[in-house]
């Protein structure tokens, strides 16, 4: 089956009423043991379209899902060690479900929390 254009639907509401997050990947130093240091460590990040939903008060259960959880449904694959950042918002990731019929990656509902 082809899932172009189901794909390119979802990419075209994301679009339209999403806003841009970045994705931020923090990198760790590397241990040098000859001068006992540390070295720089260099952060990456990237832009995204996303959505942000909130869960359904019967979906809040209080372990997997808590209380202030939101949902963000983000036009890209999302690997689930990065942190989201939404303007002076950060967000960790709890956990990451792939759209993805076959091959082709639709988005990815990432569920957050402060």
């Amino acid at each position: 089956m082809n899932y172009d254009r189901f794909t390119q639907l979802a990419l075209n509401q994301i679009a339209e009423k999403g806003r841009d997050i970045t994705l931020l990947n923090k990198q760790l130093g590397a241990y040098d043991p000859l001068t006992n240091t540390m070295t720089d460590a260099t952060d990456t990040t990237r832009t995204v379209r996303a959505v942000f939903t909130s869960y359904k008060a019967k979906d809040i259960d209080g372990t997997v899902i808590k209380q202030g959880d939101k949902r963000c449904l983000i036009a890209d694959a999302v690997d689930g060690k990065e942190i989201i950042v939404d303007g002076a918002d950060q967000y960790a990731i709890v956990n990451v479900e792939a759209v993805q019929p076959g091959d082709t990656l639709i988005l990815s509902k990432v569920q957050v929390r402060r």
